[in-house]
């Protein structure tokens, strides 16, 4: 249990419980029973545990389904080197892969700044075609864990997005912003950013999509303290540590918003990476 005073505090076994729940026979985890696990479920419930210190359920199970869903396609790679990492598990050597397809994808797009991308949201989540951010984003940090430097190339690509302090593919956003940095590591006028960044902080805590709206979401509030955190900016705001901790529900999990929405492991995530960036996780 946190132990923060005033303010309120997450119920970590709850939290836990809830994790477990979503646990199937194949040591994957899922969105919900009875479907079939997935890789990003998965991800998110390990991650989760092994950032509240609680042992991993079935490891070996785990890792065996991992392993046996690793396949050529980059979302897959992705999830599964994130995965096996967070494990500390031996990663498959797939930098033969994964740099041909980085350098085709940046010489395709090579002098467009303004590809176009759809967004939305459901109760639950948001949801987004790919776009070329996510995707360079999805390869590079695939290609890190394998132990592989970004090319110059690809990083001089993405700076090229940048847009009045943010970054983005049709026009700044958090999202974008956070794909970005995770590439480029070193941001230039590095204030500007975080400037862009504040920007979107809600008067109540949390952030919001775009700057001086409502209500705060929880990936967006993620996005933007990953954001912080990756450009070595402090953040520790008491109304954003309660606003996180009053989106859990009762079976422990975590919404996305103030106003109500089921729990899902991978909003469950966002909110414990939150925690621990702002260091409120002790």
């Amino acid at each position: 249990m946190m132990s923060h005073s005033p303010g309120r505090d997450i119920d970590i076994g709850k939290l836990k419980e809830f994790v477990l729940s979503r646990q199937n026979e194949d040591g994957g985890f899922t969105f919900c029973k009875p479907v079939q696990s997935t890789l990003p479920e998965t991800f998110y419930a390990i991650h989760i545990l092994k950032t509240i210190g609680e042992e991993i359920p079935r490891r070996d199970e785990i890792v065996g389904f991992l392993r046996n869903n690793i396949r050529d396609e980059p979302y897959a790679i992705f999830w599964v080197l994130r995965s096996l990492h967070t494990l500390n598990e031996k990663l498959p050597d797939v930098s033969d892969y994964l740099i041909p397809r980085l350098e085709s994808t940046v010489r395709k797009y090579k002098g467009q700044t303004a590809i176009s991308t759809e967004s939305g949201t459901t109760a639950t989540y948001t949801f987004s075609t790919p776009n070329i951010l996510r995707w360079i984003y999805t390869l590079t940090v695939s290609l890190k864990l394998t132990g592989r430097d970004i090319p110059n190339s690809v990083k001089e690509f993405v700076r090229k997005f940048r847009k009045s302090g943010g970054f983005g593919v049709a026009s700044p956003n958090l999202q974008d912003t956070y794909y970005a940095i995770s590439v480029i590591e070193k941001v230039e006028r590095s204030d500007e950013v975080v400037s862009y960044i504040l920007k979107h902080e809600t008067p109540g805590g949390g952030f919001a999509k775009v700057p001086k709206a409502q209500p705060p979401y929880l990936e967006d509030t993620f996005y933007a303290l990953s954001c912080l955190k990756m450009l070595n900016r402090s953040y520790r705001e008491r109304k954003t540590i309660d606003y996180i901790c009053s989106l859990q529900n009762r079976n422990g999990g975590f919404r996305r918003s103030i106003y109500g929405g089921i729990s899902t492991l991978e909003n469950t995530y966002y909110a414990v990476e939150c925690l621990r960036h702002m260091n409120a996780l002790d």
